[in-house]
């Protein structure tokens, strides 16, 4: 049956990255898999794909494509100028095109061509340079700091959309106005925060937050972005958006935050699709596209286990009053700040639910 729409995240070059960031969630799970990296995608996979998302359209609707990695950029540019020629085969289907990357290997020439395709990029940076240095560096341990924000300023000078990514650890929860003022100071106006997770297999490790510090960086960094709001400049925030429009009536755009999953349609570079970034492992993969067609990942038993498997079911859900909004939010993510005692999404909603509700 054919949809308007489909949604897919494309891994071209696998686990594959130049960096060697300390807490890095897709090293972990290809390392708890059968093959760890597939490398980088074939042209003949690649068209696969373009295929298989014409085949679900029937030809005609729109084709939400994002790139990620480890790091999608280390499969080369003409990987991409491919991929949106190829796309090109199919006049009817618009493509709106997304990539998430460390930043380090773009130039002048991957610039111009995400301005040619209106890509809308994602550029990991955590912040100020002394907890940047500390979580994110290349092979050798090098700083890649300066490297990445000049080539924001690449960005910028192309005018190519950009979000800053930004993972809270446990260290850079201590320290959400230094964040925030970050933030400020370089102009940067879309932000998304990324909980650090623990392991795929652990609850807690060095870098993960706790609900406590989860809900305390929350709290804080919603004052900082508040007065600086009031005083005029305002700083795009994911979770705040989405919360605030929650609270006037208005369903979430954030995968998760409705507390069910939903097929995200994560294809790796040898075609092996999976229905969720967080879960890339052999007991969640769906099939792959040279075989299977995105309808028949859809009707698998596989696909259907997980979603009915992604209900939350932990003890504060069951007395919550925002249970209707959030539902436990995202399965993967509430390791961060849910348990069975005590939520710290309860916490961070009482605290600026009453502000947004009156925005």
């Amino acid at each position: 049956m054919a949809v308007k729409t489909i949604s897919v995240m494309i891994k071209p070059a696998s686990s594959l990255c130049n960096l060697r960031c300390r807490y890095c969630f897709y090293a972990d799970i290809s390392e708890n898999r059968t093959v760890a990296s597939n490398g980088v995608m074939s042209e003949e996979t690649t068209d696969i794909i373009i295929d298989r998302i014409a085949e679900a359209l029937e030809g005609k609707g729109t084709a939400n494509v994002s790139f990620q990695g480890g790091e999608p950029t280390v499969a080369g540019l003409p990987y991409f100028i491919h991929f949106a020629e190829k796309m090109k085969e199919y006049p009817d289907i618009k493509v709106n095109y997304a990539l998430q990357t460390n930043g380090t290997l773009i130039n002048e020439e991957w610039v111009k061509f995400f301005a040619d395709n209106h890509f809308l990029i994602g550029v990991s940076l955590d912040g100020y340079k002394l907890n940047m240095d500390h979580f994110r560096f290349d092979a050798e341990n090098r700083s890649v700091y300066y490297t990445i924000l000049d080539n924001i300023r690449l960005l910028k000078k192309h005018k190519v959309d950009f979000n800053i990514l930004t993972v809270v650890t446990k260290d850079l929860a201590k320290h959400a106005k230094a964040l925030l003022r970050f933030y400020k100071d370089n102009r940067f106006q879309f932000v998304q925060l990324i909980p650090c997770l623990p392991g795929f297999h652990e609850s807690t490790d060095a870098f993960a937050l706790t609900v406590n510090e989860y809900a305390s960086f929350y709290i804080e960094f919603f004052d900082e972005w508040l007065k600086e709001l009031k005083n005029g400049n305002p700083i795009s925030v994911n979770l705040f958006e989405n919360l605030y429009g929650m609270a006037h009536g208005q369903p979430p755009y954030q995968c998760g935050m409705l507390g069910m999953c939903m097929m995200q349609y994560v294809i790796e570079s040898n075609g092996d699709t999976y229905p969720c970034d967080f879960y890339c492992l052999d007991e969640y993969l769906l099939g792959n596209l040279h075989e299977h067609s995105f309808n028949d990942f859809n009707a698998s038993q596989t696909a259907k286990k997980f979603i009915a498997d992604s209900k939350c079911t932990k003890k504060p859900c069951e007395t919550c009053r925002y249970v209707k909004m959030c539902s436990g939010g995202c399965r993967r993510q509430n390791i961060c700040y849910l348990t069975d005692e005590e939520c710290a999404y309860q916490k961070v909603l009482d605290h600026v639910l009453p502000v947004l509700s009156r925005m």
